[in-house]
């Protein structure tokens, strides 16, 4: 059981713990967060970092990890991201939600509740106007259907993700450019080994994806 001066004592110390993550613009202009605590704020702006002070401070958590940028959107900060990161950290597919609640996650504010979402509207980035032709995506994979921001990512990702595939696609594309390059001529010696290899490089791969007869 605890007493009034325990309890007074508890909320005492609880006005002293302020929140120590905020704002920084980088010197290659991306916005990120870090801690901004005194000695931490100066060691950044050494580095020529900028404290984005006008975004105020708040509490890092397993939310704020997943969400680092809320509470700039929320205060109208949205503008301050240069166009790459939008495009690149994929920002505009499926722009997120913005809590209308007007409070940053701390002490006084573990998470937001149903009230906070009352009238949220997804992030507008006025920035994206600015935008070169092409450079909008989203960049949709063939093959599992995903959204990659940009032409760079979707290339990653396949290469990575359906190496396979990606594989048997540019072996049919070789082995068409070689059948097509000796139509109307007579093929070279190099090129007749070229397109025999290929030749034994499709067989091979069609019964190692030939499902296996069970018994």
């Amino acid at each position: 059981m605890t007493t009034g001066v325990s309890d007074v004592t508890g909320a005492e110390l609880g006005r002293n713990i302020q929140p120590t993550f905020g704002y920084y613009r980088q010197p290659n202009g991306w916005i990120t967060v870090s801690i901004n605590t005194r000695l931490e704020r100066l060691k950044y702006v050494e580095e020529g970092w900028k404290y984005l002070d006008q975004y105020g401070s708040f509490d890092m958590t397993a939310y704020t990890v997943n969400h680092p940028f809320e509470g700039l959107f929320m205060f109208g900060g949205a503008k301050e991201m240069p166009l790459d990161q939008v495009i690149q950290m994929g920002l505009y597919i499926d722009s997120p939600l913005v809590p209308t609640c007007g409070q940053h996650i701390t002490q006084y504010h573990r998470g937001h509740r149903q009230a906070c979402w009352r009238g949220a509207k997804p992030v507008e980035f006025p920035q994206l106007a600015d935008a070169p032709e092409g450079a909008i995506g989203p960049f949709v994979c063939s093959f599992c259907k995903r959204k990659m921001p940009t032409p760079e990512a979707l290339t990653q990702h396949q290469s990575v993700a359906h190496a396979t595939p990606m594989g048997n696609i540019q072996l049919g594309k070789s082995l068409g450019d070689t059948i097509a390059g000796a139509i109307g001529k007579q093929p070279t010696a190099a090129e007749l080994d070229e397109l025999a290899e290929l030749r034994r490089e499709v067989t091979r791969l069609k019964k190692s994806t030939k499902p296996a007869v069970s018994g």
